[in-house]
């Protein structure tokens, strides 16, 4: 079977764990209380907050998980369950996992996730999904999934009809069951899944985590590995970014992968990164088109009078590894630091480049 294929346990299944172990209900409504206090139950939350306000919780959510509390909650979470259910022996798990939370008749507060598949929101058909809810879900206060050979089905005939949006909507509500779980459950689907919600006509908040692994040689299409993906154990870059170095930014369109992303684009992921920060630019370089060697930016790291150096990520580096090599340790020899911006890590000493190069092992 190949990598980015069907997996039988991996279609519409259920993987169980202890809750006593990982209590996601606890460890959610704590956190949900640190931004408001009044909260009583994550399934009451629609009584406590309005749905302006349930945008706020879910921004406080989404940044907690990049917290090392839940970071190390999460890797024990999915060790727990993911080892069993793969082949490959290594994988990398989302870095930032989204909690949603679906609130009682949410179609009336324009909440409504429309019918979809992650095949066509970026991911990779290598890419698996843990769904986690942390509320009970039954009926339509649950995820709306469709079976392989329907989502198979609505796909081929929504290219080849053109469907509008209202056509697809009800053609997968059709075809549609609610994935019916407790906490202590959680659901396994993969992208070409479609799947969405209904109007949620049941009394209680749904509250659910999903979060999406990596097997490597897995096809990933946009979610890049360092980026959206990071290693189990791995933890953020958190040395000290000195802001009275002198900082250049880089940007080029000379490798497989920077060819076609506009520089504003690359300048805009730079632009955040050094805002974040405290990054004051003292001037903005490019490599000139076609020069697949990178002269400039070995240039710019051999004799340029600059401390560091702040790329839009690291698939902005050579195509070829002994280059892409040789200019990582140059880097190093000349105490030049390279910060990329996508995946928020740097380049300062030999032990780096080992990370770099094993993230690069993933790219197919």
């Amino acid at each position: 079977m190949s990598i980015n294929e069907i997996r039988s346990n991996w279609e519409n299944q259920t993987a169980n764990y202890d809750l006593d172990i990982h209590n996601w209900p606890e460890y959610w409504l704590n956190i949900a209380r640190e931004k408001y206090s009044v909260i009583e139950s994550l399934e009451t939350v629609h009584e406590s907050l309005k749905p302006n306000q349930i945008v706020e919780l879910g921004k406080h959510l989404q940044k907690a998980t990049g917290s090392e509390e839940f970071i190390k909650r999460i890797d024990s979470y999915y060790e727990s369950i993911v080892p069993q259910l793969l082949d490959e022996d290594e994988y990398m798990i989302q870095r930032f996992f989204t909690v949603r939370i679906v609130i009682p008749d949410q179609a009336k507060a324009g909440r409504l996730l429309q019918f979809h598949k992650d095949e066509w929101t970026g991911n990779g058909l290598g890419i698996l999904t843990v769904w986690t809810p942390i509320t009970q879900c039954y009926g339509t206060n649950s995820m709306q999934i469709l079976t392989c050979e329907d989502s198979d089905y609505i796909t081929n005939e929504c290219y080849k009809n053109e469907w509008s949006f209202d056509k697809l909507q009800s053609e997968s509500v059709t075809r549609s069951f609610p994935v019916e779980l407790q906490p202590g459950q959680a659901h396994l689907f993969q992208q070409h899944h479609i799947h969405g919600n209904v109007n949620n006509d049941t009394p209680i908040s749904r509250w659910s985590m999903d979060g999406r692994i990596l097997p490597k040689g897995g096809e990933y299409h946009r979610k890049l590995p360092g980026g959206y993906f990071r290693f189990i154990g791995e933890r953020p870059d958190t040395r000290p970014i000195d802001p009275a170095k002198e900082y250049i930014s880089y940007a080029g369109w000379n490798n497989s992968w920077s060819g076609g992303i506009p520089l504003p684009m690359q300048r805009a992921t730079i632009n955040e990164y050094c805002r974040n920060n405290n990054i004051k630019i003292n001037d903005y370089q490019f490599e000139n088109e076609f020069l697949d060697w990178y002269p400039a930016l070995e240039q710019f790291i051999t004799s340029y009078n600059v401390d560091a150096i702040v790329l839009c990520s690291i698939y902005s580096l050579p195509d070829d590894p002994f280059r892409r090599y040789t200019i990582l340790k140059l880097a190093v020899d000349n105490n030049i630091e390279l910060h990329f911006a996508n995946e928020l890590c740097s380049i300062r000493e030999e032990q780096d480049i080992k990370h770099i190069q094993r993230l690069l092992e993933y790219k197919i």
